[in-house]
């Protein structure tokens, strides 16, 4: 059997891992638009502060990796459409490729909005390892001293703290009335964006970028405006990081019959490709994983999930699947986390039709969980700084110029990641129940851990 796989970050690499468990003589082909092996792309900002290394970053063990599971891996193949009626794969330039079972991995893409300006020099999305490789050289060559993100996501909070570390002046222009709009409500967003700007971080909430300015080929100012006037003020910068979102590769299945998901009320697209508990598109022989489809989340939701454990589920699924397993997706994980040193934040499930919500608080960090019939159905934390002793093995303590952020807050750290995965697995075990006094009294008490293993009674912080 031939197995063609578009896309070459988690989800293709958990395909081929469940492929060769199963089927060792299968030929599989990995198809990359970039030039290097799977990487993790959840650690870009790693790679701009430069304190990662080879081995972490090209986690799945670099080019070794296919030659352990006898992989066709051909870098620098950009697919651009498929053919499912004539089971090709067609990738610029004309080249087709016929499969047996393909596997749509091929994630998804920066969007860029159409902001006049955006082409300018220092102008660039932070989303791949080229674009964190092209950051950190602007930065490295003293050519940037002040920079501005547009988009208070999740990446664009983790570069926005990441530049400060580096000494970089930093702004934030977020459209929306918080942070981190599509994980925390305003409440638990302005508790989160606090911390930071009591470290030096700009933010400018509901406000729009209304140009992009420069002379000679590079950006000098971002103008800006708030949501609710005509009056526009301007931001001198040296670089703008374009963090506004990224949308599914479904392009890749415009001339076919393979179903999109879709607001079938309002007739617009709201995920990417559609996909079964198998991982199926509606053609059997086409199998999807990761940003660029739509599958059931835990709760039962048809759901756009873009994120490295959904890719990593689903392209196992998948794979298992494509040689001729018959395994069910138990439920599309959807928990994330941010990784700021400063003060942490996370998020799980649904909260927007919420009908009922509680906050817990103690010690060092607060968590709100969301009700839904007397069910859980989604939940948030905001982790509130700390002290913690400082890794001197990270390499980026061993700059010198770090020492003085080292001595001023990189001590200090709030709830991390490792909650955030205990809180999602607790709430899915416990979604069809309602909450109990017991797992009330078990969060406001910090025993985090008991809720997703009993036989572990150990909170995550000392008390």
């Amino acid at each position: 059997m031939r197995i063609v796989i578009v896309g070459n970050g988690p989800a293709a690499a958990s395909a081929v891992e469940a492929i060769r468990q199963v089927d060792r003589d299968s030929h599989v082909i990995v198809l990359s638009d970039e030039d290097y092996p799977t990487y993790a792309p959840n650690c870009m900002e790693n790679v701009i502060r430069g304190d990662i290394s080879q081995e972490a970053l090209f986690y799945k063990g670099g080019y070794a990796f296919y030659e352990k599971h006898r992989v066709d891996f051909r870098p620098k193949k950009e697919v651009v459409s498929i053919d499912n009626k004539r089971k090709v794969v067609i990738v610029k330039g004309g080249e087709e490729l016929p499969y047996d079972k393909c596997l749509l991995a091929a994630g998804a893409y920066s969007f860029i909005p159409p902001i006049p300006g955006n082409q300018l020099g220092g102008v660039t999305t932070a989303k791949n390892l080229d674009d964190a490789k092209r950051i950190r050289n602007w930065i490295t060559s003293g050519k940037v001293k002040k920079a501005v993100i547009v988009g208070a996501g999740p990446i664009g909070v983790e570069d926005a703290e990441t530049l400060l570390h580096m000494g970089i002046e930093v702004h934030v222009v977020e459209f929306f009335d918080r942070v981190l709009p599509r994980m925390l409500d305003k409440f638990m967003a302005d508790r989160y964006m606090n911390v930071l700007e009591r470290e030096g971080i700009k933010f400018y909430l509901n406000h729009q970028v209304v140009a992009i300015h420069g002379e000679d080929g590079w950006v000098e100012a971002v103008e800006i405006m708030h949501r609710e006037s005509d009056k526009s003020k301007f931001i001198k910068t040296d670089m703008v990081i374009l963090s506004t979102g990224v949308r599914p590769r479904t392009h890749l299945v415009q001339d076919t019959d393979i179903k999109l998901h879709i607001d079938e009320s309002k007739g617009r697209l709201i995920g990417g490709v559609l996909v079964n508990e198998y991982q199926q598109t509606s053609d059997p022989d086409v199998y999807a994983a990761g940003d660029i489809c739509s599958g059931k989340d835990a709760w039962g939701n048809h759901r756009w999930i873009a994120l490295f454990p959904t890719a990593q589920q689903g392209g196992a699924i998948a794979g298992y699947n494509m040689v001729g397993l018959k395994i069910e997706n138990p439920g599309l994980v959807d928990y994330n986390a941010v990784k700021t040193r400063w003060v942490t934040a996370g998020s799980g499930g649904t909260f927007e039709d919420a009908e009922d919500a509680f906050t817990a608080e103690y010690e060092n960090y607060l968590i709100k969980v969301f009700l839904k019939g007397g069910r859980v159905c989604g939940y948030q934390f905001v982790g509130i700084p700390r002290e913690l002793r400082s890794n001197t093995r990270n390499a980026f303590l061993q700059n010198i110029q770090a020492q003085d952020f080292l001595r001023k807050v990189l001590n200090e750290r709030g709830l991390g990641l490792e909650a955030s995965g205990v809180l999602f697995h607790h709430f899915v075990r416990f979604r069809e129940r309602v909450l109990s006094k017991e797992a009330l009294k078990a969060i406001k008490m910090g025993m985090l851990r008991a809720l997703a293993n009993p036989k572990y009674e150990i909170p995550i912080f000392h008390v």
